[in-house]
């Protein structure tokens, strides 16, 4: 009899896994909270980083965190606006380009974008590990 009775509870566990949505994919989570001094640090960086887009043969990992999603300041306050990464982004206009056009030339990790639904031009800044994994910074197409 004990069997009977979880047969009802199996049942309603299978039934609202088949109810609920299929969850979004990677490119479209976002951190609550953006850490600035990476951000920056990506930005600024950019056309340091375009250099290495060249020698990846394999990406294992792509982490996308927008720029343009509004945050909430914690009590110290000190959380950029997404503007101010956007003046950031415009500031460093020529590493940022190269950026772009490397990873959109490399074709390993141009089809790493496409796979998380980025494009290049929206990549503001890059960090990449020892692996090919990439982190992307970007700013969604409407605010860009």
């Amino acid at each position: 009899m004990k069997s009977l009775g979880a047969l009802p509870l199996a049942l309603a566990l299978l039934s609202a896994a088949a109810i609920l949505p299929a969850a979004a994919p990677a490119a479209l989570a976002q951190v609550t909270n953006i850490d600035a001094q990476s951000a920056t640090s990506a930005i600024q960086m950019a056309g340091k980083r375009a250099n290495q887009i060249p020698g990846i043969k394999k990406v294992p990992s792509v982490g996308v965190i927008r720029l343009d999603v509004p945050t909430v300041p914690m009590l110290s306050g000190d959380i950029p606006d997404w503007q101010e990464f956007r003046i950031m982004t415009q500031r460093n206009a020529a590493g940022v380009a190269k950026l772009q056009k490397n990873l959109a030339a490399n074709p390993v990790t141009a089809a790493a974008l496409a796979k998380n639904r980025v494009k290049p031009s929206q990549v503001a800044g890059a960090q990449i590990g020892s692996n090919g994994s990439l982190r992307l910074y970007i700013f969604s197409a409407r605010n860009w």
